[in-house]
């Protein structure tokens, strides 16, 4: 046997047809106890299977039972399943390797109020559920420490309970007993096997006489012809009971079967009445719905006929009352139209009139204003000539003479201007200088007035002209040029970076020296 004290409690938590987690029952409890959450299983109910692993890793008991969690992924705190209670009064399972476990589920629970958090296993040759944890119980994820025990062989009932196909799950090997061959062999016959040794008869009956006699060649080559039947009864008895055994075992597996199809097709039909109730109260409500609204709309028809013959006879009321109301207005609308014409001839005639007289009043006024503004005329035009004859005799005896009396007396008239210093302006060159001071004293430069001006430029700020955008220079500081005439555009208003190195020299203008 198995050494009891080396089992270890597991939970394994089912993902559609496959175990997706594997904890301890210690993590188990404390998910339970609010302490951890599972943020995979959030929102979700999942299938969990309750498993207990001897030394060996072979399942000794399996409770399958399911648990919903929250959107936190805690574990719902109305859970409270007894799962080492329903481990240890749970009904026959499998032989999963250590003999039949205890199998406790929906269709075979032993506390009848839980089974609702409860499920059956899928027994289907693709995705059997016992073979998926026994699987995973040999994989020893979970680092499961082995005892050094090894198991012992079963008794003869849990072999009889781990031979039954109907679990889906292939039968560990039988173990060594001393008819472990004759029951290979041989296949009994339904019914008391007594009846063999009763109908048995050594004195070479016929065959046909004897129902069983398909079976006495085998039971003399074991007992070597001896009349002795001593052996034999305790040979028949031992495959008689492991044949009963056989079909009990059988007849349990089936029975937990058909309870689990039966659960699982009253789930089915429940869903599909609950769907079914759910699509006809739809329905009802929808015919409701679509009758009311019939209803509505035969009874607004009625209305909108009613309302259209009310509104016919209206609008035919309308039309005649239109039409007499048309004539009696063309009638009435010539007489008032013939008014208006003799109101309007009235009105215009009386503005005419008044237009009239107004316009007269304003030539009246317009002649009085002509005859004063000939009159300011003049007068203007006496006192031009008066201002005439006075400009004369100021001419005559004014400023002239006034500054060459001064000239007469050595006084001279002199100007400063930049490049051209301090210049001595004669008294028959004062109109000239006085007209265009920069042209004159660009002129005593000999430069011309353009050239003279961009000299002023650089005189006044010496910095470099040289255009690196649209609006912006270079204005890198430079020397100043003091002569006008030595001052080169282009090179002497340039920076040593700008400046071209042409060899071109300094050029004087004689453009302006005209005169």
């Amino acid at each position: 046997m198995v050494d009891t004290r080396a089992s270890v409690e597991a939970v394994f938590c089912f993902d559609e047809n496959s175990i997706c987690k594997e904890m301890m029952y210690t993590e188990f409890e404390a998910i339970l106890d609010g302490v951890v959450g599972l943020n995979e299983f959030a929102g979700d109910t999942i299938k969990s299977a309750f498993v207990v692993i001897n030394g060996a890793l072979q399942v000794e008991s399996c409770v399958l039972f399911t648990i919903a969690f929250d959107r936190q992924g805690f574990a719902s705190k109305s859970w409270n399943l007894p799962l080492r209670h329903l481990a240890e009064t749970a009904g026959a399972g499998p032989n999963l390797g250590a003999g039949p476990i205890r199998l406790s589920c929906k269709s075979q629970c032993s506390v009848a109020w839980h089974h609702a958090d409860m499920w059956d296993p899928d027994m289907s040759p693709k995705s059997n559920s016992f073979i998926r944890i026994r699987d995973t119980a040999k994989a020893n994820k979970l680092c499961i420490p082995t005892s050094s025990n090894t198991p012992g062989p079963a008794p003869q009932s849990m072999i009889s309970g781990a031979q039954q196909s109907n679990w889906g799950v292939a039968a560990s090997p039988p173990p060594t007993d001393p008819y472990g061959s004759f029951a290979s062999d041989i296949s009994l016959p339904q019914g008391d096997l007594t009846g063999v040794l009763q109908n048995h008869r050594p004195s070479g009956q016929p065959a046909q006489e004897h129902p069983n006699a398909a079976l006495l060649p085998t039971l003399d080559a074991m007992t070597g012809g001896d009349e002795d039947f001593g052996l034999m009864d305790s040979q028949l008895q031992a495959l008689e009971s492991e044949h009963r055994g056989k079909i009990a075992s059988l007849l349990k597996a089936q029975r937990l079967h058909i309870k689990t199809l039966q659960t699982e097709m009253q789930q089915n039909v429940a869903a599909l009445k609950l769907d079914y109730g759910k699509r006809l109260q739809q329905a009802e409500i929808e015919v409701a719905r679509l009758k009311n609204q019939h209803e509505s709309l035969h009874s607004q028809n009625m209305a909108l006929r009613e309302q259209s013959g009310a509104q016919r006879k209206q609008l035919e009321a309308l039309k005649k009352a239109s039409t007499i109301e048309s004539k009696q207005a063309e009638a009435s609308k010539n007489e008032k139209l013939d008014e208006l014409k003799a109101q309007y001839q009235n009105i215009l005639e009386e503005r005419v009139t008044e237009e009239t007289a107004k316009l007269k009043e304003d030539i009246e006024l317009r002649n009085m204003e002509l005859m004063y503004r000939h009159e300011v005329a003049k007068q203007l035009r006496e006192e031009l000539c008066d201002l005439r004859k006075d400009k004369l005799r100021l001419v005559n005896d004014g400023g002239d003479k006034f500054l060459e009396r001064l000239e007469g007396l050595g006084v001279s008239f002199i100007a400063f201007h930049p490049g051209a210093g301090h210049i001595s302006i004669p008294l028959a060159s004062m109109p000239e200088y006085m007209d265009d001071p920069i042209s004159y004293a660009a002129d005593k430069c000999l430069v011309s007035i353009d050239h003279y001006k961009i000299w002023l430029g650089h005189y006044d700020r010496p910095t470099c002209k040289q255009s690196l955008s649209k609006d912006k220079n270079c204005d890198g500081k430079v020397s100043r040029v003091d002569v006008p005439s030595q001052f080169v555009i282009g090179d002497s208003d340039r920076c040593d970076k700008h400046k071209s190195h042409n060899g071109v020299g300094n050029i004087v203008s004689f453009g302006a020296i005209n005169k």
